[in-house]
């Protein structure tokens, strides 16, 4: 598809509902006998491959607009699937949905697209094993498909090798079943959503580097009904996008800015871009608004460290940003690029290269130098949504690129382009 972005960006608008908490919505509002209302839901392939799952599961699921309505019997209701549970693209469903399935009473199967097929799985087999899981994955339970067998589910105290809200969660899940206390340590924070909306739902639980669940928390889930808090992910590509296209200035409402997760505004405070961060409230998750203003003159930065996973989904846009810095740009301790659904930090180098940019990839991380090269060539998302949205942006830079496989970008932000129209922009 050929993409010729032209600014500036003027106005205000409403990015889509975060992924991951439509994702955890869904699963607890799933498990609660009773009616259950998500508002405010991200209704991208991701979050609907859920949301089909559960369907498969005999959960009623309606949607209008983005108000998803589950009417659920509860998990002891729950229906065997006739089929394999199809996760699509979703590494979110997949990793958590292992530990859901794990405590049910027959066996299920978890399968996604060819991009989840060479995704890790064992970092999420092993803990759920040790939890008397009955799951077993290809390649030596290394890759999907996934087969779970029924199992009674005991506690674990367990410390995290790597910083995973998904194989976090997905041993919460499974905990929900157990007979006996989980316990897990996590020596650097990830994205905390699986803790701060369970006790909405009615499953109380200890927080912090250790976190506590107490035995046969899935008795305890209730209905919940649930506003989903713009995702700053997708809030992530407009705010760059303002930053390096002179004239602009956009506000966006009602973001969510869980500490776990707005490493994107520390980065571009760092980095001396005209952000501000106004009317923070708390709804069980914290919203506020974000101005962003064009800024001429951005300094280089280094991000490491605990910084690394309250920004790891922005990293191939925040490269993008790192291009117009006044000097040469680090980023390291990000080896958890290279699972996601491509190898973010080749493909970020290589694509970025290819327009013309001065990346170099390194084993962790890469370096991005300033200046670039009059070039215009054609450019692959492969397959990689935030790879594809990452390239569009950078046409304001560039002009015209024709990106191949662009229509990934549905998996998370179906409404992208719409979006940049409603802020004046031109393609």
């Amino acid at each position: 598809m050929h993409i010729n972005l032209t600014g500036p960006l003027k106005g205000q608008t409403h990015v889509p509902g975060d992924k991951s908490m439509t994702h955890r919505a869904v699963i607890f509002s799933s498990i609660a006998a009773g009616r259950s209302i998500i508002e405010g839901a991200l209704l991208g392939e991701d979050c609907m491959s859920t949301i089909n799952i559960f369907r498969q599961l005999g959960v009623t699921i309606e949607i209008s607009g983005n108000t998803v309505t589950v009417d659920s019997p509860g998990f002891k209701q729950f229906t065997e699937p006739s089929q394999v549970l199809d996760t699509g693209n979703s590494g979110t469903t997949t990793r958590l949905l292992a530990g859901l399935l794990t405590g049910l009473p027959f066996r299920t199967v978890l399968s996604g697209d060819a991009s989840i097929g060479r995704r890790p799985m064992k970092r999420v087999i092993a803990p759920l094993k040790e939890m008397n899981a009955q799951i077993s994955g290809s390649y030596h339970d290394t890759r999907t498909p996934l087969i779970i067998e029924p199992a009674d589910i005991t506690g674990i105290h367990y410390a995290m090798p790597v910083a995973s809200a998904q194989v976090k969660s997905a041993i919460l899940l499974a905990g929900l079943h157990a007979a006996g206390d989980v316990t897990i340590i996590e020596k650097t924070a990830s994205r905390n959503h699986t803790e701060t909306m369970l006790p909405l739902y009615g499953v109380e639980l200890e927080t912090g580097e250790t976190i506590k669940l107490p035995a046969r928390g899935i008795e305890h889930l209730k209905p919940f009904d649930f506003k989903v808090p713009g995702d700053i992910s997708s809030a992530a590509f407009l705010m760059v996008a303002a930053l390096i296209t002179p004239g602009s200035a956009v506000t966006l409402h009602r973001v969510g800015v869980n500490p776990t997760r707005d490493g994107i505004i520390e980065v571009i405070k760092l980095m001396g871009g005209d952000i501000s961060v106004i009317d923070q409230t708390d709804e069980g998750e914290p919203v506020a608004m974000i101005e962003v203003r064009y800024t001429p003159d951005l300094k280089p930065v280094t991000l490491e460290g605990d910084l690394i996973p309250r920004l790891i989904d922005e990293v191939p846009i925040i490269a993008l940003l790192m291009t117009q810095a006044n000097g040469t740009s680090v980023i390291r301790d990000a080896e958890e690029l290279k699972v996601k659904e491509t190898n973010r930090i080749d493909t970020v180098v290589s694509e970025l290269n290819r327009l013309g940019f001065n990346l170099s990839a390194t084993p962790d991380g890469m370096e991005i130098a300033p200046g670039r090269e009059q070039v215009t060539t054609r450019v692959d998302s492969h397959g990689d949504h935030r790879i594809g949205m990452m390239l569009a942006v950078a046409t304001l830079i560039t002009g015209e690129v024709e990106i191949a496989d662009f229509d990934s970008i549905n998996v998370s932000f179906p409404g992208f382009m719409k979006q940049f129209e409603q802020l004046g922009v031109k393609e």
